[in-house]
């Protein structure tokens, strides 16, 4: 189906009542917020079309009744969370890019030990997310075109994608979650390379593992990650503001401190630790495009990691960083093909 195919009223119907309900908390008045009501009902219809089971319904929460003692999120992630095992290129990775003595080249070779990230990185490097006018057919290459520092962020931060593959489907969609967080990243790195702040490429990381503290609260605190969710529905309240309720701390304090544990850049950290609260990280472009690419990929219905519901926007936020209403279509019409690609390549990742 292209964009150009007319979209039957019971779609757009559908897609409205979803909207009203994600958009509950907001004032549609507002130029940015109504811009992105208008865009999202787009999206979602199209996708009731082609992905229903999607947007299948499950079985209502009911609210906890059980009162939780706050948790202390530094000793959750020091002692009592047992995460499955860093990927053995991850380490690898890490260990090259902290010796001072090693190359380029030392990168490639770890990179191309592993197929599968191999061909992840080619197939990123050689779409519409770089553009570049020659076909790039090695690691090495994509090294030295690229630069040592923006490759090994974009393969450190897609090699963590399948941490989390043992989890029920019943706790975490996984799949959802990802394609969620792929849109994230590459919504942000856009934003980045138009407005000529921060790096695509930690950019496009930041957004994939933004919402990285989430399974991770799922599978330390299941139960008040069910509470959560619970609130979260039946109060239509924002999920990281439900998890304070049950937990004290929500999901990207605790994905800040995942990547803080693991050594990654403070960029990264910031960006992941505060991408509701931007006004928090005022110095890091990371986190500010971060929190952009988050509602706007909801907005569009993209995946999702259990938190549908959109926040109130500041418009002299949007307006003021260059995210007028015309602007936002402009950027809508620009990602479609971009997304649409980038999409295909999760799909081969995942299969």
């Amino acid at each position: 189906m292209t964009e150009s195919t007319p979209i039957p009223e019971e779609f757009i119907l559908k897609a409205t009542a979803l909207m009203e309900d994600r958009f509950s908390n907001t004032d549609k008045n507002h130029p940015i917020m109504n811009t992105l009501f208008e865009l999202g009902i787009n999206h979602v219809a199209r996708d009731l079309m082609e992905s229903p089971d999607r947007y299948r319904e499950h079985p209502e929460l009911p609210m906890p009744t059980k009162k939780f003692d706050p948790v202390d999120p530094i000793a959750l992630v020091r002692t009592e969370v047992k995460l499955p095992s860093l990927p053995q290129v991850f380490i690898e990775m890490r260990q090259v890019i902290n010796d001072p003595s090693s190359s380029a080249s030392d990168l490639a070779k770890v990179i191309s030990r592993d197929t599968a990230l191999s061909a992840f990185l080619l197939r990123m490097v050689n779409s519409a997310f770089y553009s570049f006018p020659a076909q790039i057919d090695t690691i090495s290459r994509a090294v030295a075109v690229i630069g040592t520092n923006q490759l090994s962020t974009l393969a450190m931060g897609t090699s963590v994608m399948d941490m989390f593959k043992g989890l029920p489907t019943d706790i975490i969609d996984l799949e959802l979650f990802w394609r969620h967080s792929f849109a994230c990243g590459i919504i942000a790195s856009q934003l980045s390379k138009t407005f000529k702040q921060g790096t695509p490429e930690k950019c496009f990381v930041a957004g994939l593992l933004h919402d990285i503290g989430r399974p991770m609260f799922m599978m330390a605190l299941p139960e008040q990650a069910v509470a959560a969710a619970s609130i979260s529905c039946n109060k239509k309240a924002l999920m990281f503001k439900a998890e304070k309720v049950v937990a004290g701390f929500d999901h990207a304090e605790l994905g800040g401190m995942l990547l803080r544990k693991w050594n990654l850049p403070f960029s990264l950290v910031n960006a992941v630790l505060y991408h509701h609260t931007p006004a928090k990280a005022s110095k890091s472009p990371e986190a500010l495009y971060v929190y952009f690419a988050n509602i706007i990929a909801k907005t569009m219905g993209i995946g999702g990691s259990g938190d549908f519901f959109i926040r109130n926007i500041n418009n002299e936020r949007w307006e003021k960083h260059g995210l007028s209403a015309d602007r936002l279509r402009k950027l809508d019409a620009e990602l479609i093909p971009i997304l649409d690609e980038a999409f295909s390549i999760l799909q081969n990742i995942a299969a």
